[in-house]
């Protein structure tokens, strides 16, 4: 079943603290601790990966490549040690290294 809610939970207290509609499949899940951003990597309709502001999970970005996006579901991502890059790969069997912007930097 379809559900493509994003949720945060509050474990110790078992409640939902926030949540959104994501209007897709959500396959995969970081957190971004330099920006303390949430990031998704979804499926259809979309299969593109979605960064949300944390607490409120406003959606401020999504990614696709400047030559090629994914065609499938992403299914995992990764951060780099030196949360540079970001590393993606999707059911096409493509994985994307991704350069991870500066602050001021587009």
């Amino acid at each position: 079943m379809k559900d493509g809610i994003l949720r945060v939970w509050d474990i110790n207290h078992e409640k939902i603290i926030q949540s959104v509609a994501t209007d897709s499949q959500i396959c995969s899940l970081l957190w971004l601790p330099k920006t303390s951003e949430l990031m998704t990597g979804q499926g259809l309709p979309g299969n593109q990966m979605k960064i949300w502001k944390y607490p409120m999970l406003i959606s401020s970005s999504e990614l696709y490549g400047k030559y090629s996006s994914h065609k499938g579901r992403v299914l995992h991502i990764a951060l780099s040690p030196d949360q540079s890059r970001l590393f993606s790969v999707a059911a096409d069997g493509i994985a994307c290294l991704w350069r991870c912007h500066k602050s001021g930097e587009s």
